[in-house]
């Protein structure tokens, strides 16, 4: 039989490309834990956490607490791992009972590996025999930890430091975990090489140190950190020493600090991101929110005043009701336009990339003149008018003489301007916009006369 390509050749090309895009609305709580080899967990609650054993005690838990505890909240939340080389198994009661201790690690070649080390309580066992015959049991496995008991308590210790170690414990045992020596900095790296498709980063140290790690590595990864601090120096105006103002200082524009007297046992700095990062990027204000589950500091409307001048949140009671104020970034740019800004970014990036893709696989290639710039202003008029449609972006208003403002501009350069070498190099530059931001209202001042008569 003929073949009808004689007759009519069809062929048709796909331009259907779809580009990852980065989140914005995903955040991650970087802490010390030992409840995974991985660098990177993903929960939809807090409890998970308890149920995978860490201490309803731990400042990560508190974290993740006040994550969930809000009212729209994100759906789910990444707990990034912070390395930890040792930990402290304590045997809290005597009994005929089972105790184990289960270790998890990788092999040489990345493969996670299991052991399980159980001693069986007797009648005339003391914790500190228990815990002995505990310790025997864990150097009889294949895990790479040295395992020393003294008294009631088992010193568990990597023996290749920095090496994935997960451990968890039954029985009447409590684990309590050594001090991580790996810097903030290393950490991040480290959770940001293993997935790095998240924006939001909280901090479950309130060390001082670490704060300052994670800000400058936050700056340099373009993502959005927030932390929070219980010291009364950040509202002392003759202080200068404290971390708000040294993040002031150092111009941080993807760092926001909070103060709040409750902050070593609470985290509204993860409450508030929680809430926010269920709105689109630009949708949001950072002020007037209502927090759940967090206490509200007590202020004096200078502490107010000096929190303000160094770009500091509060969450601070209204009469019957408690709001956040500030909602800037430590350089002093607006929270929610920094967020704005990276997704548009992103956007346009996609688009442009999409564009120039889906064109050269559908069509051959996308021409240097003007119709092929114009389709890479298209590129850039998508993603605004969808920041529009959003709220981030101002939708056309009139000014007060009845004109037209719109809400962007575009730069388009003709083909015949575009110099002879960027032709050569099929480099398109010259293309730009300007957008005005719908901003927020976070205040207003209203005046207004009482009279007789018109």
């Amino acid at each position: 039989m003929a073949n009808l390509d004689r007759i009519a050749n069809v062929v048709i090309s796909l331009g259907t490309l779809a580009i990852d895009e980065k989140s914005f609305n995903d955040m991650l709580i970087l802490g010390s834990h030992v409840l995974s080899t991985n660098r990177v967990l993903v929960i939809t609650g807090a409890d998970e956490l308890l149920d995978m054993g860490l201490p309803s005690t731990d400042p990560l838990y508190w974290a993740a607490r006040d994550v969930f505890s809000q009212t729209p909240h994100v759906a789910q939340c990444y707990i990034g791992r912070r390395q930890v080389d040792g930990a402290t198994v304590t045997v809290t009661k005597a009994a005929v009972a089972e105790y184990s201790v289960t270790l998890k690690w990788r092999d040489g070649t990345g493969t996670q590996q299991s052991a399980k080390a159980t001693y069986a309580g007797l009648q005339a066992d003391d914790e500190a025999a228990i815990a002995t015959g505990l310790a025997a049991a864990i150097n009889g496995t294949a895990a790479p930890v040295t395992a020393t008991a003294t008294a009631a308590d088992i010193a568990l210790v990597n023996d290749t430091a920095g090496a994935p170690m997960a451990l968890s414990v039954a029985g009447n045992l409590e684990m309590a975990l050594a001090a991580s020596t790996e810097s903030a900095t290393d950490a991040l790296a480290a959770v940001n090489g293993e997935m790095s498709n998240w924006y939001g980063l909280i901090l479950a140290s309130r060390v001082a140190q670490d704060v300052k790690d994670a800000a400058a590595w936050t700056e340099a990864n373009e993502k959005l950190f927030s932390t929070a601090s219980a010291d009364p120096n950040i509202i002392d105006s003759g202080s200068t020493s404290d971390i708000a103002s040294y993040l002031m200082e150092n111009q941080y524009f993807r760092t926001s600090a909070m103060y709040s007297a409750s902050a070593d046992t609470q985290y509204p700095e993860a409450a508030l991101m929680s809430n926010r990062f269920t709105y689109y990027a630009g949708q949001e204000s950072w002020a007037n929110v209502r927090l759940a589950g967090v206490a509200v500091s007590d202020m004096s409307e200078g502490q107010y005043i000096t929190a303000k001048a160094k770009n500091v949140t509060t969450f601070e009671m209204f009469r019957n009701f408690a709001v956040t104020q500030g909602g800037r970034v430590a350089a002093g740019e607006w929270i929610d336009v920094i967020r704005l800004r990276d997704q548009l970014a992103e956007q346009i990036k996609v688009a442009a990339v999409g564009a120039i893709v889906r064109a050269t696989n559908s069509t051959g290639k996308v021409p240097y003149t003007d119709d092929g710039i114009q389709l890479m202003a298209n590129a850039i008029r998508d993603p605004l008018d969808l920041n529009v449609r959003r709220g981030g972006i101002a939708p056309p208003e009139l000014d007060e003489n009845g004109q037209a403002i719109p809400s962007y501009i575009i730069g388009v350069p003709r083909a015949s301007q575009i110099l002879t070498n960027d032709k050569a190099n099929r480099v398109l530059r010259d293309l730009k916009f300007t957008a005005r931001l719908a901003g927020a209202i976070h205040a207003v001042e209203i005046k207004g006369s009482l009279v007789y008569d018109f």
